[in-house]
This record gives structure tokens, C-alpha cells and sequence, in this order.
């Protein structure tokens, strides 16, 4: 009687304990997750800005501190290294920490593999990364139609299936397969992309290899249910996810089209959440960069308003999902256009550019980069409204003719205003200071550039190779820079170290043997000094090397200057005299186009470039101090004007850039599918370089000037 009463203590003390031991193992699984995240997170942090001169960030108030969140982040211009990018700036501003879906092809690489392991990102299988030879040769039955290929000893119901891929040999292009008929007949979902009416090089090669009979690959149809299973999971437990939907790295200058598992994901985890009150944060993340694959450039990293995906949006997924998705998709594809610099190409793109430039030229250094991003952002936007005015298209063939003379004469923009052919004296004076300043601080980097310029040499050639096998592969890519940045970081990881060691190693040598330390120093210890000491020489030459070369790429137009004959001179106040009317053009022509496209141009800056003088005496910058400018930001307050060159490390902390008051990307998704005009968000800066235009030598001005503006912009909001 005893031991039956006994038994089932016994199991609830054994299932009390297992769930004790569970709730604990689960407990420090969670905390050695988290350490080894930082961990891994602070290393490649450290490696990013090492290798960008500058990363900035925008937006950072639009993240929330809890709730499931998925950022999605475009374009993927930087290969591994924009996921990093996007970690370090989350984890630092709202410090929540990102699971990447990650390509289960690198997820398989060791070194990329490991990290992506330690941070907890989520393999994918792509139906591309599995495509091997087939056997025989294919070509289609009619080149218009395009849908019905024909085989030639072929074992299509062997080695192909349906909903997998088919694909052209040089990475022309892949095809879903529909249905197979036989051994060497299929049909195809689509026909593979051919511009028949306007042929280019590779569209030329896809229709001799599809006419005359070509070898091909084929993939089969992966099933990533699990996989979405895992995403639901992870949001439905309020955690936050990263992705790419171009599906893929690329140079481009526009975004590619949108996959629809960003949208399925968002959609089916609101769906299935048991919280009726579950929202799914979607915000669109901009990646800016200044040349991305070279060393010590610049980034600017924006953040867009969140798209609330609910239970509502939910429901009528599981009723209709291919609507659903659809309407999605394009609300995203809108958003990320809202955080980042587009165009349809790269010749367009320069020459806005190029108007930017000009635009701002008065004050371009006291200009932060979020605020150059955003004006060129909003150029590309008015050209791509009225890019066949005849007025736009005249002034687009003027900018682009003085890029070009700019690219024959060896010169920037900026440097032309530093052109002069007057009082030779002191020019040579400048010119000589700065040159010994170059050999000077070429001197004092030489022991770092000795020691680095064997990962320098490698880590350039290496890249270029995987440059080539990457554009080889690829149908998207242009030139394949995106993977450049990635792999000269990779190099450098695996070949600094080892020189570091192979350093340290003849150092410590060279101290025992010479007895200089009279061997009371162990031997560990003078090894981790010349360690330290390497590191330490390679990086203060770096920042020093760094100097010199901003005052070498000034020697340039002093150099013109000097030895500028009479007809030289002529050539270069033609040049100057040129630009200065330029400039005026695009001025005058961005305050006539600015107030059709942008509410906020005549509102705020029009308003800020009007205030009298008088304003200035008449009131006292105590009595400015308090106004109210925002109180929607919850962020600690900063002085608006650190100093004349508007030092600003975040957009976002300037009041006017961050008040929300517009409304919800959610709107672009009604009951009806349609989507609003979605103008709201871009009332951040078109026309801001007006406030660089005032007198930078008087920095109280600036600052009343501007306060004075956001004040009456404030005012104008709350008081309509």
C-alpha cells in the first residue's frame, strides 16, 4: 500500500526536477547566447570601423524597445558586411539584438558559418546554390512563347521536378519548372529573361544557346516550411529578425525586385500568433554608402517609420494570401525607397550627384553625411517626377558636361574653388607647407604601411579574384564590387594575425638574444608586447596616414595653380566662372521645382532664409532655449550647433528631422489595397543647405537662425 502511494510522489518529484533542470539549462543557454552574440557583435564592430572612416545613423527613434520586429534591409550592396552594419547600430541605439536568415551556402563556409552560428542567425536552403549539370542539351520549341523546352538525351523525369529550377550554363539565367512531360520534354512557369525587341550581350547568348541547343543545370524545389515555422516562432516570442529581400548581394544602382518571404513571414507570424493583439513591426532599413568596397569610406544607415503588420492584417492573409502578400510587398518596396538613394542608372545617378554638390557648395563640409543621403534622395526624386521636362533634361546634359570636363582635367568639384591664378607667392607658400606635411606624415605611417602592405596586396588581388568567380555567377551584377569590401575584410582577418605572430615572433628573438630585458621578463610576456606594439603601429599609422592623405588630395589644384600659364588661367576662370554659374542654375532651379514636390520647402526653409536681421537683437537666445521643438522624441536633449561646422553624429537628434505627425505606413495597406500618397516622411531636408548658407564665422547666427526657424515650423504644426 505504501509503495503505490510512493510511486507517484516519486514521479511528480522526478518531473519536478527534470523541469527544474530544463527551465535551468534553457536559462544558460540563454545567457551563453547573449555573451557569445556580444562577443562576436563587439569583434566585428571593432573591424567595421576600422575599415569605414565613418558610420552614421538615422532614424534610430523609429526601432521599438519591445515587440517582434523584422528589419528589412536593402540594397544589399555589401555582401557579410551590411549585416554587421545593421547589428552594431540596432544593438547600440535600442539594444536588442538581430537573428540574420543567412544563405545556407555560407552558412556552411567555417569562418562565416561560426558567426553566423554565435549570433544566432537562421539557414535558408536557395534552390540556386544547389544547381549541378544535367545531362544532355536543351532548347526551346519557339523562341516567342518560350515555355516548352525540348531535350536532347535528356533525363528530365529523372533529374528534374517540378517547382525546381532549370538554368543556363555562365549563370544566364534559372526558370521554374511548371510540369514535365517526358524525358526530354517540360514546360515552364515562365519563359527565362530575354529582351528580344532590344537584344544586349547577354540576351544575344541566351538566344543562341536556346536556339542552337546548350547544356544546362537543375536545382530541386526546396521546401522551406521549417524554416518558416522557425521565423513564426521567433517573432510570435517577441524577438526581432533580419533579412535581405533582393534575395542576394549586388552593385546595381536601383533595388531589385522584392521576394515574397519577407512578406509571408510578417503576414503568417501576426497570423498564427495566439495574442490578439500581436503587431509585427516591419521597418524598411537604408543602406547608404560612400564607395562601399574601398577602405575608410563612409556609411549612412537609416531607419524608416515601422509598418504594424496585426491579427487583422492576419486574417485576411489566410483568406487571400497571394493578395495579401502582394499589397505588402509593395508597401515595403515603398518604404525602403524612402531610406534609400535609387536611380534606373548609374550615369543619372552622377550627375544628381554632381547637383547636390553644387547645390551646397557655399558650406559642403559643415554638411553630416544622413543630410547629404537625404538631399540626394530627394533630387533623384524630383528628376525621376520630371525627368522629361525639357528645362530637367537641359539642366541634367549641363551637370553632366562639367562632370566630364572635371574627369579630363583630374579634378573634383570641391577642388575648383580652391583654383586661382592670382598672388603666386602665397599659393606656393600653401603649397610647399602642405607638401612637407605629406612627407611628414608619410614618414611617421611608414612603419604601420611596412608592416600592413603585405595584407594590403593580397587582400586587394584576392577580392578582385572573387570579384571575377562572383560576376561569373551572377545575372544581376554589374561588377560585382558587393563582394570586394567583404572578402579584403576576410584577408585581412586571416593574414593580419598571422603577420602580427610572424612580427612578434623575430621581436621576441631579437630582445632574448640581445639580452635586453637581462632575462627578467618571461618569454609570453616580451611576445604579447611586440604583439600589442604591431597592432598598435599598424593602426596609429592608419589614423596618421589618414591626414596625409587629405592633404596630398589638396596639392592638386595648388599644383594647377602654380604652373598655370596665361592660357591655362583663361582655361581655369572659364572653369570657376562656369561653376559658379551652374551652381546658381541648380539653386534656382531646385527653389522652383522643390515646393511642388516637397511640403516642408516653402513651410520651413523658405521661411528660414527670410528672417530680417532685425530678428537677431530682438530676441534673446534664453528665450529660445525653451521652446518646446519636439516633445514626440524621447532623446537626450544636445546642443543643436556643437560648433560652426554643424557636427551632428544622428539626424534624428535634430528635432525637425524626427517629429513624426504623419501618418502610418499601415494606411498604405487599407481594406482596399490601396496605397496613399505616402509623401509624409520626406519633409526631412531637401533645401537644408540654407542653414550652412548663413555666415559660418558668426555661430551665434547660425544658431538663433535655425531656432528660430523650428520654432515657427513648430508653431505652424500645433497651431494650424
Amino acid at each position: 500500500m505504501d509503495t503505490t502511494n510512493k510511486d507517484p510522489e516519486k514521479k511528480e518529484d522526478e518531473n519536478g526536477t527534470r523541469k527544474t533542470v530544463e527551465v535551468e539549462n534553457g536559462l544558460l543557454t540563454r545567457i551563453l547566447t547573449i555573451i557569445s552574440y556580444d562577443l562576436v557583435l563587439w569583434f566585428f564592430s571593432a573591424v567595421i570601423h576600422t575599415f569605414f572612416r565613418e558610420v552614421k545613423s538615422r532614424g534610430t527613434f523609429n526601432i521599438p524597445k519591445k515587440g517582434a520586429i523584422v528589419f528589412v534591409i536593402a540594397p544589399h550592396a555589401n555582401q557579410f558586411i551590411d549585416p554587421i552594419v545593421v547589428m552594431s547600430s540596432v544593438k547600440q541605439y535600442s539594444r536588442r539584438r538581430i537573428a540574420f536568415l543567412v544563405a545556407a551556402k555560407s552558412y556552411r563556409r567555417k569562418f562565416i558559418g561560426t558567426g553566423a552560428k554565435f549570433t544566432g542567425a537562421i539557414p535558408v536552403e536557395r534552390a540556386q546554390d544547389l544547381l549541378r549539370k544535367g545531362t544532355g542539351t536543351i532548347k526551346l520549341q519557339d523562341l516567342e512563347d518560350g515555355t516548352i523546352v525540348e531535350g536532347e538525351g535528356t533525363l528530365f523525369t529523372k533529374e528534374c521536378m517540378k517547382k525546381g529550377l532549370i538554368g543556363l550554363p555562365e549563370s544566364l539565367g534559372n526558370a521554374v519548372i511548371e510540369s514535365i512531360e517526358s524525358d526530354t520534354k517540360l514546360t515552364l512557369r515562365k519563359t527565362f529573361q530575354i529582351n528580344v525587341s532590344d537584344p544586349k550581350e547577354a540576351d544575344k547568348r541566351r538566344i543562341q544557346r536556346l536556339t542552337e541547343g546548350t547544356p544546362f543545370k537543375v536545382a530541386p524545389h526546396v521546401d522551406n516550411n521549417c524554416v518558416f515555422q522557425h521565423v513564426f516562432d521567433h517573432l510570435n516570442g517577441g524577438n526581432v529578425l533580419g533579412m535581405f529581400p533582393e534575395g542576394g548581394s549586388h552593385d546595381r544602382p536601383d533595388l531589385l525586385p522584392l521576394k515574397p518571404g519577407v512578406a509571408i513571414m510578417a503576414l503568417g507570424a501576426a497570423a498564427k500568433s495566439e495574442d490578439p493583439d500581436a503587431v509585427i513591426n516591419v521597418i524598411p532599413v537604408g543602406m547608404n554608402y560612400f564607395h562601399p568596397h574601398k577602405f575608410r569610406s563612409r556609411a549612412v544607415i537609416e531607419f524608416g517609420k515601422p509598418i504594424k503588420v496585426d491579427k487583422k492584417l492576419g486574417k485576411k492573409y489566410e483568406e487571400n494570401p497571394k493578395d495579401s502578400v502582394a499589397k505588402l510587398i509593395d508597401v515595403i518596396t515603398l518604404g525602403l525607397k524612402e531610406v534609400t538613394v535609387t536611380c534606373g542608372d548609374y550615369d543619372t545617378l552622377m550627375a544628381l550627384q554632381a547637383a547636390r554638390r553644387l547645390y551646397t557648395s557655399s558650406n559642403r563640409e559643415s554638411i553630416p553625411l544622413p543630410l547629404v543621403v537625404e538631399m540626394n534622395r530627394r533630387l533623384v526624386k524630383g528628376y525621376q517626377k520630371y525627368s522629361n521636362d525639357p528645362d530637367v533634361i537641359e539642366m541634367k546634359t549641363l551637370v553632366s558636361n562639367y562632370n566630364k570636363k572635371l574627369m579630363r582635367m583630374g579634378l573634383h568639384d570641391h577642388q575648383v574653388e580652391s583654383l586661382t591664378e592670382t598672388n603666386r607667392i602665397h599659393t606656393f607658400v600653401t603649397f610647399a607647407a602642405r607638401l612637407f606635411k605629406v612627407f611628414l606624415f608619410l614618414g611617421l605611417s611608414m612603419p604601420g604601411i611596412f608592416l600592413f602592405s603585405p595584407v594590403f596586396i593580397v587582400g586587394r588581388r584576392i577580392a578582385r579574384k572573387k570579384a571575377k568567380e562572383a560576376l561569373a555567377g551572377s545575372v544581376v551584377k554589374i561588377k560585382a564590387n558587393d563582394v570586394l569590401g567583404t572578402w579584403k575584410i576576410l584577408v585581412a582577418l586571416v593574414l593580419a594575425p598571422s603577420l602580427y605572430i610572424f612580427y612578434s615572433i623575430i621581436g621576441t628573438f631579437l630582445i632574448i638574444k640581445s639580452n635586453i630585458t637581462k632575462d627578467k621578463v618571461p618569454t609570453v610576456i616580451i611576445f604579447l608586447v611586440c604583439y600589442g606594439w604591431s597592432v598598435l603601429t599598424t593602426y596609429a599609422s592608419l589614423r596618421i596616414g589618414e591626414i596625409g592623405v587629405d592633404y596630398y588630395k589638396s596639392l592638386k589644384p595648388l599644383f594647377y595653380s602654380l604652373l598655370s600659364h596665361h592660357k591655362d588661367i583663361i582655361q581655369i576662370e572659364d572653369l570657376k566662372r562656369n561653376r559658379t554659374l551652374l551652381a546658381e542654375k541648380v539653386t534656382e532651379f531646385c527653389n522652383s521645382y522643390g515646393p511642388s514636390m516637397f511640403e516642408d520647402f516653402d513651410r520651413f526653409y523658405r521661411q528660414y532664409n527670410n528672417i530680417e536681421s532685425s530678428e537677431y537683437v530682438n530676441e534673446s537666445e534664453s528665450d529660445i532655449e525653451n521652446v518646446p521643438v519636439s516633445n514626440t522624441v524621447n532623446r537626450p536633449s544636445m546642443s543643436l550647433l556643437r560648433s560652426a561646422s554643424f557636427n551632428i553624429n544622428n539626424l534624428a537628434d535634430v528635432p525637425i528631422f524626427s517629429i513624426p505627425g504623419f501618418s502610418d505606413l499601415q494606411s498604405d495597406v487599407g481594406d482596399d489595397g490601396s496605397k496613399g500618397e505616402h509623401e509624409s516622411d520626406e519633409s526631412s531636408s531637401f533645401d537644408t543647405s540654407d542653414i550652412e548658407a548663413s555666415d559660418v564665422g558668426d555661430l551665434q547666427k547660425s544658431k538663433l537662425r535655425l531656432r528660430n526657424a523650428m520654432k515657427s515650423k513648430f508653431n505652424a504644426e500645433n497651431n494650424p
